[in-house]
């Protein structure tokens, strides 16, 4: 495998980020379950110590596009829904979203799911749809696409982390 030139940027502290997209909450192919096991390893509540104390290193996830199923994205996607309003679809998410570990910074930017407009540049989650995010202290609203930064320090320039959800692959 070729080797990237020059040296990787190295944060002086061991810290991790989680990266999930497509949740979409209000699906009955959401995986509820699944993602409050999730929740729980992300918090250091399941798991042996070493995975434990791993999960206790991840200071930051990313939540690229597709939080919610939305509503009329696809001809006949009713039948597939478990929640029919998709504001009640951000509120199933951001009850979920508040149980994890406010140490632990959660970045969110929308997809072609979500309430937001088709067209790239995607705007933030807009707060009329999505309001239960926004008492969240931990969880920030970005666009799509998206840079940002992390972990930065006085020492430390921080990583650069480019979001997209892909809505120009379909």
């Amino acid at each position: 495998m070729p080797q990237p030139k020059g040296s990787l940027k190295c944060a002086s502290d061991e810290v991790y980020a989680a990266f999930i997209s497509d949740i979409h909450f209000g699906s009955k192919k959401f995986l509820q379950e699944e993602f409050i096991r999730f929740i729980g390893w992300l918090n250091g509540e399941v798991g042996t110590e070493k995975q434990k104390a791993l999960a206790l290193r991840v200071k930051y996830m990313f939540v690229i596009g597709d939080v919610v199923a939305g509503v009329g994205v696809y001809p006949g996607q009713e039948k597939d829904l478990h929640i029919l309003d998709i504001r009640d679809q951000y509120k199933l998410g951001a009850d979920l979203f508040s149980r994890i570990r406010k140490d632990l910074q959660i970045i969110m930017c929308p997809g072609n799911h979500d309430s937001v407009r088709a067209a790239e540049p995607q705007p933030p989650l807009e707060k009329e749809y999505a309001e239960p995010f926004c008492q969240i202290p931990n969880l920030h609203l970005v666009s799509n696409p998206c840079f940002v930064n992390i972990h930065q320090s006085k020492d430390f320039e921080g990583f650069n982390v480019l979001m997209y959800h892909g809505g120009s692959f379909h």
